[in-house]
């Protein structure tokens, strides 16, 4: 699945991974690849994703909007990084 994370200055992040999870105003969830469609608030805190080599890493963001798209895509518009 293709994961895009903006900010209003940079692009954060943009590449191929396995899972995202994160903290919404709903409570925490985890999207994987076929993922129903969906938009969201992001909490603030740290989003975790794994790449397509199995690397976990993270992202802090002071909140923001999550979409999953049903093509496979997710991008999240950060508030700040």
């Amino acid at each position: 699945m293709k994961l895009e994370v903006y900010s209003i200055e940079k692009t954060l992040f943009d590449g191929e991974v396995k899972s995202i999870t994160l903290a919404t105003t709903g409570g925490e969830i985890t999207v994987l690849d076929n993922h129903l469609p969906l938009i969201t608030i992001v909490k603030p805190g740290e989003i975790y994703y794994t790449d397509q080599q199995n690397k976990e890493d993270r992202l802090s963001l002071a909140g923001g909007i999550l979409e999953v798209r049903p093509d496979s895509e997710a991008i999240i518009l950060a508030n700040t990084s």
